[in-house]
């Protein structure tokens, strides 16, 4: 049995939008896995420019306290806090915005590693290195298949 299917997993963001309100903290993701006869309860929380293993940790045990309070109902589960990655998705314009700057992997006709410039409502633009010469190519929203953030080996 999910989660979906015994529990409303709004109930569950609205915990953990109440504990990271007024914070540097965002919510980034709220997932179930089922491993095995296991029940995990997924929990992404992220800060820019990074969170750290003692704030996961701090925020692991506020979530754990609060649904303790009200999981009577729930099916066993783990509970699971952690970041959504060095390399996470960017899956809105507002997410792929307050990364300008960063290194991103994108996705469209083209693959591109580079660092993302400016991102308007239309297109973006990215620094890449093409053949060693630096260039920066602009990119279509629309065309935009995947992108996320990239770490540079």
């Amino acid at each position: 049995m999910l989660w979906g299917e015994k529990v409303n997993l709004n109930q569950v963001k609205e915990i953990v939008l109440d504990i990271i309100k007024d914070s540097e903290f965002t919510l980034y993701d709220i997932k179930e896995e089922k491993l095995g006869n296991d029940l995990i309860l997924q929990i992404f929380i992220d800060k820019n420019p990074s969170i750290t293993l003692d704030e996961l940790a701090y925020l692991n045990e506020q979530i754990s306290n609060k649904l303790d309070a009200i999981d009577s109902d729930y099916p066993p589960y783990y509970l699971e806090v952690s970041s959504p990655g060095a390399e996470k998705e960017l899956r809105n314009l507002d997410e792929i915005k307050k990364y300008i700057g960063s290194y991103v992997y994108l996705e469209e006709d083209n693959n591109y590693y580079g660092y993302l410039e400016e991102c308007s409502d239309e297109e973006l633009v990215i620094k890449v290195n093409l053949k060693g010469r630096i260039k920066k190519q602009k990119v279509s929203l629309s065309k935009i298949k995947f992108i996320r953030l990239a770490v540079k080996v």
